[in-house]
Parts: C-alpha cells; structure tokens; sequence
C-alpha cells in the first residue's frame, strides 16, 4: 500500500466512524444539560434570598460578621442532575449498542470487500466506532455487560476472519 493508498484508508475510518457516530446522534440526540437544570445562570446569583427564588440551591457558610453578608454559592437543584445522569446514561447505552453492533457489521463486511484501501478502511473504521462507544459507555455499564457484549463482539469478528480467510 503506498503512501495515498494509506491516507485514503485513513481518511475512510474517520469519516466513516464520524459518519456512524453523528448519526446516532440524529436518531437520538444526546440530553441537553439546559433540558435538565435549569438554563439560567444560577452560579452568578450571589444571595441566598434571589437564589431560592430562582429555584436553586444555596451552598453556603455562616455569616463571616454580624450582619454581614452570607458567602455562599447558588446552584441548580440535585434533581436536575440526577435526572440528566439518568438521561445521559440511557443516550450512551444506545451508542455504545449501536457502535458495537454496526462496528462489527463494519468489520465483517471489510473482509468481504475486495478493493484493499476500502476494506482496510471500513475495518479501521469499524475499530473506531467499537472504541467510541465502548469510551462513550464504559463507566456506566456493570462488568457483566462489558464482558459479556465485548466477548460476543470478540467471538463473531474471530469466527469470520476465520471462515474467510480459511478459503484462500
């Protein structure tokens, strides 16, 4: 493979794992933080009064002298996290499933293609897209999940590369 040969492989893994990952995200966009908690500035309210009006959540310590102001911090209600960690973690279950899945339909189709640069390409990408999501997902899955889809992953590329090229 020569040196165009090799940045056209190169170039046909980034698109095409670009390609695969953007459209996830048009079938289902990731959570929106603003969605969650609220859109307003809350870390700029500087009181404890405006802050519950707002609707969030003063942090803070006790008067530093009598009368004197609190010195504290306004932020967005822990519900809004939680729902937006629950949100977040669904969105990245369904990408590292779907990345994993067509990442190893990637992978069995490079070997059946015969033109080597877009084979060696679709294959690279394919790894790509199997890391993306594995990264977009791997601190929220449990390890049984890991193990168990990683290894079903490992078994099919292994067994077609293995009928495949046990025919030449």
């Amino acid at each position: 493979m020569n040196k165009k040969q090799a940045i056209i492989t190169v170039t046909i893994a980034i698109l095409f794992s670009l390609f695969i990952g953007y459209g996830i995200e048009v079938f289902d966009d990731s959570p929106d933080y603003e969605d969650y908690c609220l859109s307003q500035n809350l870390f700029e309210v500087d009181n404890e009064q405006d802050c519950l009006s707002s609707g969030g959540e003063w942090y803070g310590q006790e008067e530093v002298e009598p009368k004197g102001p609190r010195i504290g911090s306004c932020q967005p209600p822990r519900d809004c996290y939680i729902n937006f960690d629950a949100a977040k973690l669904k969105h990245d279950q369904i990408v590292f499933i779907s990345s994993l899945i067509i990442g190893v339909i990637a992978v069995i189709a490079s070997i059946f293609l015969k033109q080597e640069v877009i084979s060696t390409g679709i294959l690279a990408g394919g790894v790509l897209l199997k890391l993306y999501g594995t990264i977009r997902y791997w601190s929220h899955a449990n390890n049984l999940l890991k193990f168990s889809l990683i290894g079903i992953a490992l078994a099919i590329v292994v067994w077609f590369t293995y009928k495949k090229l046990e025919k030449k």
